[in-house]
């Protein structure tokens, strides 16, 4: 065989070789999509079979191929076949969706083609003498190699930080040789100087090497997977090295074409010049919308950094994380976002790695059981692209049926543990595209995580020693406790309690009371029993000094692993309990004698009747009323009455039954509960031995005080209520009141009407009093032995229009008691100086009658009294030393300094003062001789019996001999007999007043009386 058939032999194994390399490599690393490489496998066997055709042709059959021939279908065949298979790895590479790119390979590929052309496809499209197959023929060898290499150009890594690939450099490397032996094959063929066998050769024999290379090398199966898409805004600077220089290619053949002193491409370097500038611009605009893009999201990444930062909750931290998602993706593009707990997470990652698939660049699932080189990738790619359908049904759920899911691990950008998943769901070209934010964000959430973990460590320890040093702080004792009842652990506030903190190993029942063991045994045993997780009881323990109640708290906390036992919490509450109890006793006892109070009487009062409903007896409430307590109180002093209260109290209680109840209502008010009364006579029986013990004498511890008391009674057949029973026991002691001291009486259905007639009568006066409805009326003051008119006393009087006046005896003690009296008081003292002024006015030479008022004691202790007095007399013009003011013994009991410098003040004002209804009261000898007093006036009730009593004239007789030995002028009243004038005159009693003389008058009619009897006219009016 000659060497040219070996040759032969030759080329067509190395072409051989060439293709079982490809499909060797495929079948040993398996790529994701394995047709791309065969297509590669079938152009370059075309490639083989058009080199034998053509060597077959010249060395065996000794024939010059003709042009085109055979060889050339095998040659032309193999570009579309290679551009297929390079389509497929660019498609399966890049997913169609990295612009950038492309527009780099376009700008490369027309830079190569322009030379190609100009030097190339042109002289060949113009050699003369060829045919057009030949012409087409002859440029389609030059535009099939551009075009092989524009689609490796484009298979490129376009990304600053991706891997470098083997495979790709040895299929650029192949097809660089294979254009360059293109071109020259053409250019000497041009020239006829191409021949078969010498070095030019080696330019195919490089790309059949290298391409064999390429399949054989382990990073062939990374061209068929998905990569992400670039993410900066500049290729790395040998592309930008490569595409300056492609875009300089024109303005270089124009150079080089105008030294050599011929520019025939003018048209062709504007075409290309004007293609490479729209590329060029196109991907300076792509730039821009890049830059916003990226601008956006790192504002968006901003506006998440401050709540990331701010974050205190895991809550806020995934709201975050939501709101940075939706700017990053726009508000037009349907997405959702998750953020997965690290428990989540790794449930997530290992249901991954069960039944899911790396295949394609992307995660598919797969009914089969995962492979170690699929759990191999899972590790190598933490952040992760995959169906939502391989994330299981519940999260499936919850993306509302979003196609993908992109899962980036929160992990911190230095490494360390995960703290979770971000879990971001939408069309998987917007995943891709915002991907390289999402795992910042994921970065920067990681952080926030890690800050919230080590804060929640730091609390905690904080926390377990504030809580330690409470529990060693802390008044209350905590015990832990087994389940056999041995104490395992006490606090040292055990030590307050049990007198030794020392009780680890003791029996919790020895450490109570006695009779309290059986107690806390039971209560252990229902803790553990019957499931329950808390108790409460209250125990007694026997402390050092004294037994001592405890509040007790159980917790069953045995499973609990770091307690392991029921937690006893034991309260120190004796102080408490005592406090109670005082606290209860005040509430319905009486604070000074111990008796129950109102509430507590009301109380039993309402059970009583209740009870006494069933049982067919007869509840009864005496309201007990001691008369004249208030002068006990203003004689001997508030110390002394509260101690009669007490012996009141005393011998009330020992009066009653057991069954009965004695309670204090309230200043000398007292009330008593008869239970089980057979009848209301019993009440009534009651009600005057009531009476009769409280008269006798109390023996207090200085001196003996007698007292009177009052009672009224009420039955459960008067009402069925506590509260009214009370009201109407009360309207029966007003009732005995009004009958006379030491008296009881028992509820009548008529004095409820004369309460209601009072209450009518109250509500009138004060109207009457408002609107001065009352008139004035003068009694004369005569001089029993000359028979002439001294003076005058005011009376008020009530009359009614169409109806009776109201007596005195009515309206007055109401007033007094309503505290009304002051008002009307001044009403009376300003009218009746006007009145009298007035009249001693109109009896000229006559002496003046003065003028007597009647003081209550309110007006006595009123502190503006002394001037009302002194605006009345100088606004009436009345002589100040014809006013006499009337007062009563009690108001000289009731002696004060107050008192004591009014009587003064009025004295140097020049009014007179008289003692009212002398010898009714407390009469004493030292108030006479104390204050200075000027009138004695008697009462009526020493006047009445005079007649037909000698003991009642002696009475009286030395009434008036002490009057004339202090220097007092005595009036008695109510004279209405002849008989009792003739006896005051011979005992002496000088002045005196009463119906005998004449009853109470107008104005008008007084002053006819004091001109009748004193032989003056009157003086004419006008």
């Amino acid at each position: 065989m000659t060497t040219t058939q070996l040759r032969t032999a030759a080329w067509a194994a190395i072409g051989l070789c060439g293709v079982a390399a490809v499909v060797i490599g495929v079948r040993l690393y398996r790529p994701a999509h394995r047709w791309p490489w065969y297509a590669l496998a079938a152009g370059l066997l075309s490639f083989t079979a058009g080199d034998t055709a053509y060597n077959v042709q010249e060395v065996y059959l000794h024939t010059p191929n003709p042009f085109p021939s055979p060889a050339d279908a095998f040659y032309l065949a193999m570009y579309p076949l290679l551009t297929a298979g390079l389509f497929g790895l660019v498609r399966y590479r890049w997913m169609d969706r990295d612009l950038p790119s492309l527009l780099d390979a376009l700008i490369i590929t027309a830079g190569l083609a322009l030379p190609v052309w100009v030097y190339l496809v042109q002289p060949l499209a113009r050699q003369d003498g060829l045919t057009w197959q030949e012409r087409a023929i002859s440029v389609a060898y030059p535009l099939g190699d551009i075009l092989v290499l524009a689609m490796l150009v484009r298979l490129l890594a376009p990304s600053p930080g991706a891997r470098p690939n083997r495979a790709v450099r040895l299929l650029v490397l192949g097809t660089v040789a294979l254009l360059a032996n293109d071109i020259a094959y053409g250019i000497l063929q041009m020239d006829d100087a191409w021949h078969v066998g010498t070095l030019g050769d080696s330019g195919w024999i490089v790309f059949y090497t290298a391409w064999g290379l390429a399949a054989l090398h382990p990073s062939m199966a990374e061209l068929t997977e998905a990569d992400v898409p670039p993410q900066s805004l500049l290729p790395p600077w040998r592309k930008l090295a490569l595409l300056t220089a492609a875009t300089l290619v024109p303005p270089l053949v124009l150079v080089y074409e105008e030294r050599v002193g011929r520019v025939q491409d003018a048209t062709a370097l504007a075409a290309f010049s004007g293609v490479l500038f729209l590329l060029v611009i196109l991907r300076l605009a792509v730039m821009v919308v890049a830059h916003r893009k990226v601008v956006a999201r790192e504002q968006a990444l901003r506006a998440a950094a401050s709540p990331l930062v701010a974050a205190v909750w895991p809550e806020e931290i995934a709201r975050a994380c939501d709101r940075a998602v939706t700017a990053l993706f726009g508000p037009k593009v349907p997405h959702a976002t998750r953020l997965l707990s690290p428990r989540d997470a790794d449930r997530l990652y290992d249901r991954l790695a069960r039944t899911t698939t790396w295949t394609s660049g992307r995660w598919v699932t797969d009914r089969g059981t995962a492979s170690e080189d699929d759990a191999a990738a899972l590790v190598r790619h933490p952040t992760l692209l995959v169906p939502v359908a391989a994330l299981g049904p519940e999260l499936s759920a919850q993306l509302d049926g979003l196609p993908h899911a992109l899962l980036c691990p929160l992990i911190q950008p230095s490494g360390g543990s995960v703290h979770g998943v971000l879990l971001a769901a939408g069309p998987e070209l917007n995943l891709a595209e915002v991907r390289g934010s999402l795992e910042l964000l994921a970065s920067h959430a990681a952080l926030a995580s890690e800050r919230l973990a080590l804060r929640r460590q730091i609390i905690r320890r904080e926390s377990e020693a504030y809580f330690r040093t409470l529990v060693h702080n802390a008044s209350d004792v905590i015990l832990i406790v087994n389940d056999d009842s041995t104490v395992r652990y006490a606090s040292p506030s055990a030590e307050a309690v049990f007198g030794t903190a020392e009780l680890a190993g003791r029996q919790l029942p020895d450490l109570v009371a006695p009779q309290e063991r059986k107690r806390v045994i039971r209560t252990l045993a229902t803790l553990r029993s019957l499931g329950r997780q808390e108790a409460h009881d209250h125990w007694w323990v026997e402390g050092d000094k004294a037994r001592i109640e405890v509040d007790v708290r159980c917790r069953d906390l045995r499973k609990d692993p770091t307690v392991g036992g029921l937690v006893i919490t034991l309260r120190d509450v004796t102080e408490q309990r005592q406090l109670e109890h005082e606290l209860t006793q005040r509430a319905f006892h009486d604070s000074l004698t111990g008796l129950p109070n109102r509430t507590l009487l009301l109380e039993r009062t309402q059970r009583a009747l209740l009870r006494g409903r069933r049982e067919s007896t007869v509840t009864c409430l005496l309201f007990i009323d001691l008369d004249d307590f208030k002068i006990v109180n203003d004689t001997l002093g508030h110390s002394v009455g509260d101690r009669l209260l007490c012996a009141v109290a005393e011998r009330l209680s020992a009066t009653l039954r057991r069954t009965d109840t004695a309670a204090r209502l309230g200043g000398d008010e007292f009330a008593v509960l008869m239970e089980d009364a057979k009848q209301p006579l019993d009440a009534e029986l009651l009600a005057a031995q009531v009476i009769q013990r409280l008269s006798r004498p109390f023996q207090l511890s200085v001196e003996s005080v007698s007292v009177s008391a009052s009672v009224g009674v009420a039955t459960a057949m008067d009402s069925t209520d506590a509260e009214e029973l009370l009201a109407l026991a009360d309207l029966a002691l007003y009732a005995a009141k009004a009958a006379g001291k030491r008296q009881w009486r028992r509820f009548q259905p008529q004095q409820r009407i004369r309460m209601v007639r009072r209450h009518d009568l109250q509500l009138r006066l004060d109207t009457a009093i408002a609107r001065h409805e009352f008139d004035l009326r003068y009694q004369p003051v005569v001089d029993i032995r000359a028979g002439e008119v001294v003076g005058f006393e005011a009376l008020a009087r009530w009359p009614r229009l169409g109806q009776d006046a109201v007596p005195p005896g009515q309206f007055i003690p109401l007033a007094e008691e309503t505290g009304r009296i002051s008002a009307l008081g001044t009403w009376v003292l300003r009218n009746s100086t006007a009145d009298i002024a007035r009249l001693q006015r109109r009896v000229p030479g006559l002496r003046l009658p003065y003028l007597s008022v009647n003081v209550s004691a309110r007006q006595w202790r009123d502190n503006g009294f002394l001037n009302e007095v002194c605006r009345a007399v100088e606004s009436a013009g009345l002589a100040p030393h014809t006013l006499q003011l009337e007062l009563t013994e009690s108001v000289l009991m009731q002696r004060t300094p107050q008192i004591d410098a009014l009587l003064r003040a009025l004295k140097d004002l020049g009014v007179s003062i008289a003692v009212d209804d002398f010898g009714t009261g407390f009469s004493s000898l030292r108030y006479l001789r104390d204050f200075p007093i000027d009138v004695l006036k008697i009462d009526k009730s020493f006047i009445d019996e005079i007649p037909s009593d000698p003991q009642q004239v002696a009475l009286v007789e030395g009434i008036v001999h002490l009057a004339d030995t202090l220097g007092l002028q005595v009036i008695a009243e109510g004279i209405e007999k002849p008989e009792q004038q003739r006896l005051l005159a011979d005992i002496g009693c000088r002045f005196g007043q009463g119906f005998l003389f004449a009853r109470p008058l107008t104005v008008e009619q007084s002053e006819a009386v004091l001109h009748r009897s004193n032989g003056a006219r009157p003086k004419p009016q006008g």
